[in-house]
């Protein structure tokens, strides 16, 4: 488990809520909203607070039990994407890195049937994931990363080492960190990049129609090379 997943207090002070995805997403939302992956519920409690009725799922039970405390009129589960069960919902929304945690396509199909089940009828799905154009295309691989954070008083830096396998169009990384003197070396993590036609043919494929692609929260670039794969598509 890397330390992000372990401290729920680190995760929030390293990943915020991005305004603009927040906005995209409330004009999307037409009645009960579903967040499948959502960490510590930090995007369940901004559309709470625009009174939308919200609920959230996360593999991390330690996670779940911050959400729960963060926005306590929402219902959270703990579970798989592929397996959790919860209401319906209007919209299901699957962001970050979640969807990429699918390597393979067969683990791709059986996440898709079950975000469909969860939709109601005419429901609308949007999935943000790695951006396979951003890694090969425009922008330059960059293999080593650095970032820092002041948490509880302490500088964090995190070095991160980056490794594509092309065949199995894999973004690998390996995150170091730095607390004081303290290091700390997470497991190595595999996150599956998607093309957009790729992305849109295997959604398409699930049983979802009128698909949209974006490289930004609602934007499209002329290059198409935003980190970001933005899909929204509708429950056929």
């Amino acid at each position: 488990m890397t330390l992000l997943a372990r401290d729920p207090a680190l995760w929030d002070s390293v990943f915020r809520e991005p305004p603009a995805r927040t906005r995209w997403l409330a004009k999307l939302a037409r009645g009960t909203v579903l967040d499948v992956g959502c960490a510590t519920g930090s995007l369940c409690a901004e559309l709470a607070k625009r009174a939308f009725a919200v609920a959230g799922v996360d593999i991390n039970a330690r996670f779940v039990a911050v959400a729960r405390r963060k926005c306590p009129s929402a219902q959270f589960v703990v579970g798989g994407m592929a397996t959790f069960r919860a209401a319906p919902a209007s919209l299901v929304c699957c962001l970050g890195t979640t969807f990429g945690y699918n390597l393979d396509n067969a683990a791709a199909s059986a996440t898709l049937a079950n975000l469909r089940r969860h939709l109601r009828p005419r429901g609308t799905l949007v999935i943000d994931t790695l951006n396979a154009i951003a890694m090969l295309g425009p922008r330059r691989f960059r293999a080593r990363t650095q970032h820092a954070v002041v948490h509880a008083g302490r500088r964090y830096t995190a070095s991160i080492a980056h490794r594509l396998e092309l065949a199995a169009q894999i973004l690998t990384e390996q995150v170091t960190w730095r607390i004081g003197t303290r290091v700390v070396r997470d497991p190595v993590e595999r996150l599956r990049l998607w093309f957009p036609q790729e992305l849109a043919a295997q959604v398409a494929a699930a049983g979802f129609r009128d698909i949209e692609l974006f490289d930004g929260y609602g934007t499209r670039s002329r290059a198409f090379a935003g980190r970001r794969l933005v899909l929204v598509a509708r429950k056929r």
